[in-house]
């Protein structure tokens, strides 16, 4: 086990030094960035089958397709909720990541609520349903899976790490850049195994990151 020395009384510089050690150990054991993304990835897979076969006979004026987001988010938050109280109890640490996950819900009611709108609605801001750049740009970030980047970006702030929102910004860049092509693939290939590529594989760096950085901690 290993010992750490108590700093002399009235030593302010060993103090703050103890403090700032002791402030990242704690920041390190709270995050768990890897464990959204992973599910995430799931999700994205999972799209593959629904855009598929999902777009056949409507279900309350909407295709069975839309209805797989709502649904698929929440039950992935729900998880993410799960893990993180969970890692909480077993550490005996705190989580900060309430205002993340309130994001997240947040995002999924008001991306299904314009989504249902706008597919019952089709002169509904006609002008931003265009080929055009900013269409499209608009149209893959108010995506439903784009509030999965955008809700990842308060979850980097929150555990301030850097290797999260590389990751974040990453799947950010492809889902853009694959927004401006057609998928020749009835699957939605291959946007999202790209998508979920980035999430998947960003999900295992930071997965054995933390594990590498606790075991030359400990």
């Amino acid at each position: 086990m290993a010992t750490h020395s108590v700093p002399p009384p009235g030593d302010p510089r060993s103090l703050l030094a103890m403090k700032r050690s002791l402030v990242h150990h704690v920041r390190r054991e709270q995050r768990g960035g890897w464990f959204p993304l992973l599910v995430f990835a799931a999700v994205r897979f999972g799209a593959a089958p629904v855009v598929r076969y999902g777009q056949g006979d409507r279900v309350g004026d909407l295709p069975p397709a839309m209805w797989y987001w709502p649904v698929a988010l929440l039950l992935a938050y729900a998880a993410i909720s799960w893990f993180y109280l969970r890692r909480s109890d077993r550490r005996g640490l705190g989580n900060r990541v309430g205002p993340y996950l309130a994001l997240g819900v947040v995002l999924v009611v008001l991306i299904t609520v314009y989504t249902a709108w706008t597919a019952t609605h089709p002169g509904f801001l006609a002008d931003l349903h265009g080929p055009s750049p900013v269409a499209l740009f608009f149209n893959t970030v108010v995506s439903p899976a784009g509030t999965i980047g955008l809700a990842l970006l308060l979850l980097a702030r929150i555990e301030r790490s850097w290797p999260l929102l590389a990751v974040t910004c990453g799947y950010l860049v492809v889902m853009l850049s694959s927004g401006s092509r057609p998928d020749p693939s009835p699957w939605g290939l291959p946007s999202l195994l790209l998508d979920g590529g980035v999430l998947l594989l960003g999900g295992i760096g930071l997965a054995l990151l933390q594990r590498i950085q606790g075991r030359s901690a400990a």
